[in-house]
């Protein structure tokens, strides 16, 4: 009887050890995906950049070109980077994605159709060599997609 009473303790401990392995192996894997998701952020912001430096004259048209691409090709991977559980509710230190984000997902798909169909006329007014189209709609990017998103999703930096 001891040798079951025994067998049954360590099973449970066994069971507990693994939970919490668990729970901070997917603590960890939440902290990566929000790491992740602010470095393609970035990254997004950088081809903005690129974008608008040739706009106002100061870039060139090829690396414009690669950026509105390279914009175009994130796009339709921005949910992803979203998982619940990862909103300032869970990590209030480490990300400012509202908790309103992952409960108004069409909204934010909504937001993210817009977005594509302004990144598709700023690549055609890049291609084109139309430095003042692009900027016009590099703005209609950031007015439909990423200021619409952040300025509903995302919190205000202290």
């Amino acid at each position: 009887m001891n040798f079951l009473r025994t067998g049954l303790v360590a099973a449970g401990v066994g069971i507990v050890l693994v939970s919490g392995v668990f729970g901070v192996s997917a603590q960890a894997s939440k902290e990566a995906v929000i790491k992740e998701r602010q470095e393609f952020m970035k990254a997004q912001g950088g081809d903005a950049k690129a974008v608008s430096d040739y706009a106002k004259g100061q870039g060139d048209q090829a690396a414009a070109q690669k950026a509105a691409e390279d914009l175009i090709a994130r796009a339709p991977k921005i949910m992803a980077l979203f998982p619940a559980g990862t909103s300032t509710t869970e990590f209030p230190d480490k990300t400012k994605a509202k908790p309103e984000l992952f409960t108004e997902t069409d909204k934010v798909k909504a937001m993210i159709t817009a977005m594509q169909a302004d990144q598709t006329k700023l690549l055609e007014a890049v291609k084109a060599g139309n430095a003042a189209g692009a900027g016009e709609q590099l703005g209609a990017m950031n007015k439909d997609g990423c200021g619409a998103c952040h300025g509903a999703y995302r919190t205000k930096s202290s």
